[in-house]
């Protein structure tokens, strides 16, 4: 039988799911986490679980896909860039909503990126992040004009700056406020521009909300 993905019960019980994985994550390598575990903690049945999914490896890679979807559909805004809007359509990173959701989801995203047993989450972080970068990059680059710094090494420079940064971020407590990450990463990416990675520009999204003095 199809399962409703869009039934409340259904969103209900993906959840809690999801939160059995992650609390038990924090206290376990993945290989030792069973069915049972995750289904005893989530207060679910063995049956519920096999309506949503077919094996334990089944749930997890949807759970983590589940949890960027969300990620990316909640902070992903259209250029306000003018000049690109013309070609067609683009999006970018609100930095703004990005640092926001990931301060009100950080026990999700501290065991998915600072947990050494969890390395599958940050590479597939990393590849969409990529992935929509490069689509940014092929508009922004549409003549083909010569960069100061390659495409291909803004991208890899630019993904693993920003991913280490909220992992040390939430590593060391969040200390420092979204908006104040918000704030300190606009500024250095609009230095890391001046010296010619325009990629930069990709995490612009609302950029006269949050330039202001710290």
């Amino acid at each position: 039988m199809a399962v409703n993905k869009t039934d409340p019960r259904v969103i209900k019980t993906r959840n809690s799911l999801r939160k059995a994985l992650v609390y038990l994550m924090r206290r376990e390598k993945i290989e030792n986490i069973s069915v049972q575990k995750i289904t005893e903690t989530a207060n679910i049945t063995r049956g519920t679980f096999y309506l949503h999914y077919r094996d334990k490896q089944d749930f997890i890679e949807s759970a983590m896909k589940d949890i960027l979807d969300d990620f990316f559909d909640q902070v992903m805004v259209d250029s306000e860039d003018y000049s690109l809007s013309k070609e067609r359509t683009v999006q970018v990173i609100s930095l703004q909503k990005a640092f926001q959701y990931i301060e009100n989801n950080a026990d999700i995203f501290d065991v998915l990126l600072n947990n050494e047993n969890n390395t599958g989450f940050y590479e597939q972080f990393y590849n969409r992040l990529a992935d929509y970068l490069t689509t940014y990059g092929n508009v922004v680059n549409n003549n083909q004009k010569q960069l100061m710094v390659p495409v291909n090494l803004q991208i890899s420079f630019i993904v693993s700056a920003f991913l280490g940064l909220i992992s040390h971020w939430l590593e060391d407590g969040m200390i420092y406020t979204s908006r104040y990450m918000t704030q300190s990463t606009e500024k250095m990416f609009d230095t890391l521009n001046r010296e010619g990675a325009p990629l930069v520009d990709f995490f612009g999204g609302e950029k006269e909300s949050v330039l202001e003095e710290i």
